[in-house]
């Protein structure tokens, strides 16, 4: 069976949110040690920034070289993605054309910093320059969604030219309890509203948002490691395709973002 045989019609919207949320569930850091080799960090921004929220890395999944930027849900439990993580990205996804690698960028976040702090060094305007700098760069570029993938840091992650996705999956601009707590004035409407949204894997499929599903048998965090070996055949696969096909139009990739 492939690796991504299955059907997944019959996820339940809730679930897969909550499954996503464990604590357990293999993210970015054990899918490189699992999954790739050659792995070299290459944190900051040349600016004297670090953002620990997001990892940086060439790496080689198969036969298959890249560059790595991927949201670290660990480190973003303690510190939110910020405006420097986002700017690491650009960097990153320039760095990456410049060196002809493909770039893969991995959604695993509960949601951007909200702070003062980062209002002040302007999240909003590094989410629309990362969206901009990964329709545009003249690389070929996947999207995968591991996880949580909570607003616009979520979403600027996205527009690729191959969108992968784990079974448990989703991506919102909003936190299911933030839309729950706009409409309803509470959070206790939260999976309802999750529902409404179709935010799962499933769900940005039909739509031609998501290519590909990767199945978790039945939950990443209880196997990991075959979880991850499954999800690095596939980016191999999807990257070596990628590799021979070349960089896709700016205008194919933000026909995702509008979904």
């Amino acid at each position: 069976a492939s690796a991504d045989a299955g059907d997944f019609s019959a996820v339940d919207t809730w679930d897969a949110i909550t499954r996503s949320r464990r604590a357990d569930r293999p993210g970015a850091r054990a899918l490189l040690r699992i999954a790739a080799s050659d792995v070299v960090p290459l944190n900051g921004t040349g600016q004297g920034e670090r953002d620990p929220g997001l990892i940086i890395a060439l790496a080689r999944f198969g036969s298959a070289p890249c560059l790595v930027l991927a949201q670290d849900r660990r480190e973003q439990a303690h510190q939110p993605l910020g405006p420097e993580g986002l700017r690491e990205a650009q960097r990153g996804m320039k760095l990456a054309a410049g060196l002809g690698l493909p770039v893969v960028t991995v959604i695993d976040t509960p949601g951007a910093a909200l702070s003062a702090e980062a209002e002040n060094g302007g999240i909003a305007g590094e989410i629309a320059r990362t969206l901009g700098t990964l329709v545009n760069v003249e690389t070929p570029t996947l999207s995968l969604m591991l996880g949580e993938g909570n607003g616009g840091g979520a979403l600027a992650f996205l527009p690729a030219d191959r969108v992968v996705a784990a079974q448990h999956a989703w991506l919102s601009p909003l936190p299911p309890e933030g839309a729950s707590a706009i409409v309803h004035g509470d959070s206790d409407h939260a999976a309802e509203m999750a529902e409404a949204q179709q935010v799962l894997a499933v769900d940005l499929q039909q739509i031609g948002v998501v290519d590909r599903i990767v199945a978790e048998s039945p939950d990443a965090a209880d196997e990991p490691e075959a979880f991850c070996r499954r999800v690095g055949a596939v980016l191999e696969d999807e990257l070596l395709a990628l590799l021979a096909s070349g960089p896709g139009e700016p205008t194919a990739r933000a026909a995702r973002y509008a979904g």
